[in-house]
């Protein structure tokens, strides 16, 4: 049962704090002394939102609410919470120090979602998840893991041709291994001697064959898609030298539709774990690159070093400046890195504006 709103307080003027779930959210509003007001457990549910807003707005006038999981259990909420014009925040969730040491429940975990927003702890503005970014982060997610099932199978067809007999094994193995799958495909195995393990090991490889092809075509149509949405949507990044559709698509990805929330190159940098930060102790003095962040951003900025170090003659000439004059090489891509975070920035800045004022 939901629970009934009470009267409205005038004047009054309240937080809230979300703990999320894939079938319920529990909700904690505290008032602005930090004074616990009520808990309560809400589905997860466009109805139950609904509620969670009548329920919190009977205590007052809601100011701000923090929620916990944006971008996973409390997507839906966000969404509608923003889309009635709430200002949402976005939550980490509590560290495991302070849950052994406190406990965990649903309840204080709302509440200490509630203190973190009174607090100021809780500052980053969750991701819009209602336009076309949301769609590239779907199907790159979808993509990846077909990638990913036809490295297994190709690497299942590699160790089949191991243990397999003799004479399939030696008709196989002098072809690269995409090749093979095709040939796989093609046997034609006795599919009443299964008992046979030569022609088990066909059938095996076949099926396998199959599976890479069918991950073939998915994957292919799936770059299909990407391309047409990252050159709508991105242009100028795209344009880019080491820029491909894969690594645009990452960087709108951890980005996001609303970038005005990022607030500047140097934040999107701490965003890709490309800002540098100290790490001195006693006598040693030194930077290094922030090791948080998103890790496939931070990835994506590698592969586009590694991509201009081959093709990219101004690259080439800055490096073999920067060796010159003592730098590591390691130290020189860390530098790189900044460079792109920051030109990336700009890039996104550009085009996601231009696509949101035409």
């Amino acid at each position: 049962m939901l629970p009934t709103p009470n009267a409205p307080v005038p004047g009054t003027t309240v937080v809230v704090g979300v703990d999320t779930h894939t079938d319920t959210h529990h909700a904690a509003v505290l008032d602005l002394n930090g004074r616990l007001e009520g808990d309560a457990a809400f589905p997860a549910t466009p109805a139950g939102y609904q509620a969670l807003v009548d329920w919190a707005g009977s205590y007052g006038i809601i100011d701000r609410i923090g929620v916990e999981l944006t971008s996973s259990y409390g997507a839906g909420l966000t969404r509608a919470l923003t889309g009635a014009g709430i200002h949402v925040l976005q939550v980490n969730t509590t560290d495991k120090a302070t849950r052994a040491r406190r406990g965990k429940d649903d309840r204080s975990d709302a509440i200490a979602a509630a203190q973190k927003v009174l607090a100021g702890m809780a500052t980053a503005i969750p991701k819009d998840t209602t336009g076309v970014i949301e769609s590239i982060r779907m199907l790159t997610l979808v993509r990846n893991s077909a990638v990913k099932s036809r490295t297994q199978a190709l690497n299942q067809i590699k160790d089949l041709l191991v243990t397999a007999p003799t004479p399939l094994r030696e008709q196989l193995r002098r072809f690269s291994l995409p090749t093979i799958a095709k040939h796989a495909a093609a046997l034609q195995p006795d599919t009443g001697r299964y008992a046979d393990p030569a022609h088990a090991a066909e059938h095996a490889l076949k099926r396998l064959g199959h599976r890479v092809a069918a991950l073939n075509d998915e994957i292919t149509a799936a770059d299909q898609e990407l391309r047409a949405l990252t050159t709508a949507t991105a242009p100028t990044l795209l344009a880019r030298p080491g820029l491909g559709v894969h690594t645009t698509a990452q960087f709108l990805i951890t980005a996001a539709e609303n970038i005005d929330r990022i607030t500047s190159d140097a934040a999107f940098a701490r965003l890709c774990g490309a800002a540098p930060g100290p790490v001195s102790s006693g006598q040693t003095h030194r930077m290094r690159l922030h090791r948080g962040g998103d890790r496939q951003a931070n990835r994506a900025l590698h592969m586009i070093i590694i991509g201009r170090m081959k093709n990219d003659p101004d690259t080439r000439a800055y490096i073999t400046r920067r060796l010159t004059e003592g730098l590591s090489k390691r130290d020189t891509i860390r530098a790189l890195k900044r460079y792109v975070a920051r030109q990336v920035f700009n890039d996104l800045k550009t085009d996601l504006t231009k696509n949101r004022h035409p």
